[in-house]
């Protein structure tokens, strides 16, 4: 009788298969080789092990998590994007076009994020709830402190700053239309201390140690498999080299620049973005994998 293989046995197997490629393909050599387990050690020796999670986490999500949405070009649907440790429950509820919650002197150029929310079919979806949360302006979450991040060591003061500050659960309208003005997000960082094993792998692959510009959505509808992605900035050179993997494309939308944002209530010029969610039913899923 034939003892079938355990998880680990497979999946070591492949693992040790895709590395003998690599190794072959670019011929590496016994010191670039044993170079890699020295800088294993130093990220040990710093404390950084936990960190070195972040190479490969999004793509260990997309594999479960994001299951649901895979292969996107087979139907249109929306790419997924992880959730992240800084959303927080009990976001406010607000019909389209909304305002999300900030403070009178909010800092940042004035943005306002439209467009529709449908299923692959094509069917607008009345009623489907966006949840929202971003960073400001300065670079803080609203609602949570940096323990949120562990275990990296990230900073976010949100003293003094109210518990929802650019969040939101905003409702598309009859016609599966949203719209909601907000602010341009602040920049996310790793917290990889400077010098160390991490961010020396990070300036050596030329890369940055710093997340894309990005808004967070959670969109889900009833019939339909909720969908979490981000939205990203096309300018933005962090889009092409962040230490987490790659922006799709399709995720990365232009703002336009205009001066007169009376019909929003601004004084002055904003910045608007037009992006179209498209959810996957549950009969969608199965011929999506």
């Amino acid at each position: 009788m034939i003892k079938s293989e355990s998880r680990l046995q497979v999946v070591f197997a492949d693992l040790r298969r895709a590395v003998d490629d690599v190794i072959l393909k670019h011929q590496v050599t016994e010191d670039e080789y044993l170079g890699v387990f020295e800088w294993l050690q130093r990220v040990a020796d710093a404390g950084q092990l936990p960190y070195a999670s972040i190479l490969f986490f999004k793509t260990v999500l997309k594999g479960t998590a994001g299951v649901p949405y895979a292969h996107p070009e087979k139907d249109g649907a929306s790419y997924w994007e992880l959730e992240g440790p800084a959303r927080t429950p009990g976001s406010p509820v607000l019909p389209s076009p909304a305002v999300l919650p900030m403070r009178p002197d909010e800092p940042g150029e004035p943005l306002v994020v439209s467009g529709t929310v449908r299923t692959t079919a094509g069917d607008p979806l009345p009623g489907a709830v966006l949840d929202i949360w971003q960073m400001d302006a300065n670079n803080v979450y609203s609602g949570v402190d940096a323990d949120a991040f562990a275990p990296l060591d990230i900073p976010n003061d949100s003293t003094g700053i109210p518990t929802h500050n650019l969040r939101a659960k905003v409702v598309t309208d009859a016609d599966g239309f949203y719209e909601f003005r907000t602010v341009m997000p602040g920049t996310e960082t790793f917290g990889l201390a400077p010098n160390s094993p991490l961010a020396d792998l990070v300036d050596a692959l030329h890369l940055h140690g710093m997340r894309p510009l990005h808004i967070h959505a959670i969109i889900s509808a009833d019939g339909c498999l909720p969908l979490t992605t981000q939205i990203y900035f096309d300018g933005d050179p962090l889009v092409t080299s962040t230490i987490e993997g790659t922006i799709p494309a399709l995720a990365v939308k232009s703002t336009t620049r205009h001066e007169d944002g009376r019909g929003h209530g601004l004084d002055g010029p904003y910045r608007a973005l037009a992006y179209d969610f498209v959810l996957r039913t549950a009969a969608d899923e199965a011929h999506a994998r």
